[in-house]
C-alpha cells in the first residue's frame, strides 16, 4: 500500500510509528506533522562589563590637609594614603611603644607580631584617643608626621639632605650626648640624618613639640642654624604651594665689583 501523500509538501510520509532518518535543514525542526518550521532564536549573550574597583573615601581629615598643602597632595592622594584608626589593643600598645600616631611607608612590612595596617599602602595609623576625639589636633598632628613620606619628592629630599648637613656645633654636642629638645633623636642610636631626625623639621614647620616656638630660643638660638631657617622656609613654601620657592630657581646675584679706591690728592 503506497504511503499517504503529505497534504503541505505533496511528498510521499513514511508509515505511522516510523521517521525519516533525514536531519531538517539548519534552523527548521520536524512537528508532530512532520512540517519545517522556524527553530526560535537563542538569546543573545550580555558580555561582562569590566568593573573598577573605586579607592576607598579619604578621611576627611586626612583630605583637608592634601587640599590645603599641594606639595603633600603631589606625592599623597586616596589611592597610595589612608587614615585609620587601631584597635583598642593596638592603640594600648601603639601608644606605649609608638605615640599618638604612627606613619607607615608603603614599604614596610612591619613584623609578625606588629603587621603595617595594609602593606603596600601608606597608613597615618592613630592611637592615641586625644587624637581620635579632637579633628583639630588630629590635622596638626596628621599634617607633621606626612612628611616622614616626603624624601620620596625629589626637590624635597634635596632641601631635606642640606637641613642634616648644617647643625650648629652646638646641636650637634647637644645630639653626641643625647641631650637634644627630641626624645626621639635622644633615643636613636643610629646614622645621624635618619627619620626620627625629621623632628627637627616637623618642630619647626607643624611645630610639634613647641620645637620653633619654644626649643629654639631656650637653647640660646643654636638648635637651628640661619641656613636650617632657610632651608625650612622654603619647605613651608613647597608645602603650602607645590612649587619651588622663587629664590630657589633663580641664580644667585653676582657679586657688585669693588669700588676703586680713590688715592687722596698729594
Amino acid at each position: 500500500m503506497p504511503s499517504p501523500e503529505s497534504p503541505l509538501t505533496g511528498q510521499p510520509q513514511p508509515p505511522e510509528g516510523y521517521q525519516l532518518d533525514v536531519a531538517p535543514p539548519s534552523g527548521y525542526q520536524l512537528d508532530s506533522a512532520s512540517a519545517q518550521t522556524p527553530a526560535p532564536a537563542a538569546p543573545p549573550v550580555e558580555q561582562e562589563k569590566p568593573t573598577t574597583q573605586e579607592p576607598p573615601p579619604m578621611h576627611p581629615v586626612l583630605q583637608q590637609v592634601l587640599d590645603e598643602n599641594p606639595g603633600l597632595s603631589k606625592n599623597f592622594n586616596a589611592d597610595n594614603t589612608s587614615l585609620v584608626f587601631a584597635d583598642p589593643e593596638r592603640s594600648k600598645r601603639g601608644v606605649k611603644e609608638r605615640g599618638g600616631l604612627e606613619y607607615w611607608p608603603a614599604d614596610e612590612q612591619g613584623d609578625k607580631d606588629y603587621p603595617h595596617p595594609s602593606p603596600g599602602k601608606n597608613v597615618l595609623e592613630i592611637y592615641s584617643d586625644d587624637l581620635k576625639n579632637n579633628p583639630d589636633k588630629l590635622k596638626q598632628a596628621v599634617y607633621g608626621d606626612l612628611m616622614h613620606g616626603m624624601p620620596s619628592d625629589p626637590y624635597w629630599k634635596g632641601l631635606r639632605d642640606k637641613f642634616m648637613q648644617s647643625f650648629t656645633p652646638q646641636e650637634i654636642k647637644r645630639q653626641e650626648q643625647h641631650k637634644t629638645w627630641w626624645e626621639d633623636v635622644n633615643g636613636d642610636k643610629g646614622v645621624k640624618g635618619n627619620p626620627t631626625y625629621d623632628a627637627y623639621i616637623r618642630g619647626w614647620i607643624a611645630d610639634e613639640g613647641e620645637g620653633e616656638s619654644k626649643g629654639q630660643e631656650e637653647s640660646g638660638h643654636t638648635m637651628y642654624s640661619p641656613e636650617q631657617i632657610r632651608i625650612l622656609r622654603r619647605m613651608e613654601v613647597y608645602l603650602k604651594t607645590g612649587k619651588v620657592p622663587s629664590d630657589d630657581t633663580k641664580k644667585p646675584p653676582a657679586p657688585k665689583p669693588k669700588p676703586k679706591e680713590i688715592s687722596p690728592k698729594q
